[in-house]
């Protein structure tokens, strides 16, 4: 590989992790920096904001690696708004902070950036051309940037199959909650506590829609948060039916002890439909693997023995 190649690749990357420490350097020295620091750390339970390294001295935590992952994420982002589906998926993905979206741009960057390095090094160990070298290095670095959004597609319908296995359940007590006594709130309020064994993702959710409630947000936006944040279409229709009840005031027992007996329907018409899908599903593995194998046992001793006859 050229030597000019290289040493602009090692000039890059020094100049970026130099201007990446230069800014949270100068974070770090900011006078009102310096003085909410401070404020934080003569409040009680500020100490827990110092990270505390092997030998007890305490490092700032504008050096962690969350930190420089941030100032990525925003140097990229500049002045952009965020885009309003990534931050839906990662809400939807159980991710809520503020700071995660800057992150989560952080890590797609830091990632490609290693890929291409990474790629780059391994082709300067080879033979092959300089441009095949780097076409496959910007190849690999945009694979890199795309795969932390296939593994938050993942986390997100994982934590989605959670919530619609579990919901039945969570349905069931709320019936139960609800027919001894307790209101809808105060229901939404045991369920979540209750759920934390059997789903904690939705456990979470109850709970958030708890503190909704408790700052003052009226049942219906609460409970229409609770279904945007999680896309799950079982969870719709529960609040959709639950908003209703609400508005022409009938009773959210009955509302609830219908709602679960829908939901049950619904469980065992898609575990047919799946049941049913099962044998299409296994054609093609049945065609590929298991049909050439099976030809091979039953007509290979035939084939043998007339190859051997028309050879005599």
């Amino acid at each position: 590989m050229s030597i000019y190649l290289i040493l602009a690749i090692t000039f890059l990357t020094f100049f970026t992790i130099l201007y990446i420490i230069l800014r949270l350097a100068r974070r770090r020295f900011d006078p009102n920096v310096r003085r909410m620091k401070e404020m934080e750390e003569n409040r009680p339970g500020g100490e827990e904001l110092m990270k505390t390294t092997e030998n007890g001295k305490a490092w700032p935590s504008h050096f962690s690696l969350e930190r420089i992952l941030d100032e990525m994420g925003r140097m990229a982002q500049g002045k952009a708004k965020p885009d309003s589906k990534l931050k839906s998926t990662l809400i939807a993905a159980g991710y809520y902070s503020e700071e995660i979206y800057g992150r989560f741009m952080g890590i797609k960057i830091f990632s490609a950036l290693a890929g291409f390095i990474v790629f780059i090094y391994l082709g300067s160990l080879g033979t092959r051309p300089l441009h095949v070298v780097v076409l496959l290095a910007i190849v690999a670095a945009a694979v890199f940037f795309l795969l932390p959004d296939s593994i938050l597609t993942f986390r997100m319908r994982k934590r989605q199959s959670e919530i619609a296995n579990s919901l039945p359940d969570a349905l069931d007590l709320l019936v139960i909650s609800v027919e001894a006594g307790l209101g809808l709130n105060a229901a939404v309020m045991r369920v979540g506590q209750d759920m934390v064994l059997r789903c904690r993702p939705l456990s979470e959710e109850f709970m958030r829609t708890t503190q909704d409630l408790r700052t003052g947000i009226t049942r219906e936006k609460a409970m229409r948060a609770l279904a945007e944040r999680n896309r799950v279409e079982d969870l719709k229709i529960l609040v959709g039916a639950l908003v209703l009840a609400d508005r022409l005031g009938t009773s959210i027992a009955d509302t609830l002890r219908a709602q679960a007996d829908s939901l049950r329907t619904r469980i065992q018409q898609k575990a047919e439909e799946q049941a049913a899908k099962a044998g299409v599903k296994m054609l093609l593995p049945l065609v590929i693997f298991i049909f050439p194998a099976l030809f091979i046992v039953l007509m290979g001793p035939a084939v043998i023995m007339m190859m051997d006859t028309l050879s005599k």
